[in-house]
């Protein structure tokens, strides 16, 4: 597949502050392919985009101390126990004047192509979101008209985004296969083995 270089500038809002309830422990600090849950994702990301924003909130010091080699910015949202809308706002408020994506921490999986696949939609759409078989997933990308408008709504991002059409780019499984769960970390490493499906 032959993948069109996006050519506006993009900064990806990389949330990295949950609370990993499901989890029972950090789960961005997990082990994968000899890095971690976060950075195997920031790696490919960086690959995509120069301008990472990470914001981070639960055990924060732990998480930027495990990204310190990398050349992002970090944010630390202050009202994250309050939910992810929250953490996604601090980022917006640091963001410039560039076109945004929202992405989770916990999908070590994503691949550059769906990043790049769901950024070229925005030629045609202002909001574009990554699925794989009907299943909405990330990369969730907007133009950079989005961002006031975002700042100032006062419902739940799924409801901003049912107010917009979307574009819809058919990604890999990685857009989907987070690791909230004991049980999806698990399928996440058998995938990395077998180099299967789930």
């Amino acid at each position: 597949m032959v993948i069109v270089a996006y050519n506006s500038t993009m900064t990806v809002i990389l949330l990295a502050a949950g609370l990993s309830e499901r989890m029972g422990k950090n789960k961005l600090l997990l082990p994968f392919r000899g890095k971690t849950i976060l950075t195997a994702e920031l790696e490919t990301i960086l690959s995509f985009t120069d301008h990472v924003i990470v914001v981070t909130g639960h055990e924060n010091a732990l998480i930027e101390d495990s990204i310190k080699e990398y050349n992002v910015q970090t944010i630390n949202a202050l009202n994250y126990t309050k939910g992810q809308k929250w953490s996604t706002l601090a980022g917006l408020e640091a963001i410039k004047n560039d076109d945004f994506a929202i992405i989770p921490g916990d999908l070590p999986l994503i691949e550059i192509s769906d990043l790049a696949g769901t950024a070229e939609l925005l030629d045609r759409y202002t909001i574009a979101r990554a699925y794989h078989k009907g299943t909405p997933g990330h990369p969730v990308m907007y133009r950079k008209e989005h961002r006031k408008e975002l700042l100032s709504f006062c419902g739940s991002m799924k409801e901003y985004l049912a107010m917009h059409e979307t574009g819809r780019y058919e990604g890999s499984i990685g857009c989907i296969a987070d690791a909230d769960t004991p049980d999806k970390y698990q399928q996440l490493l058998e995938k990395e083995m077998k180099a299967g499906t789930f």
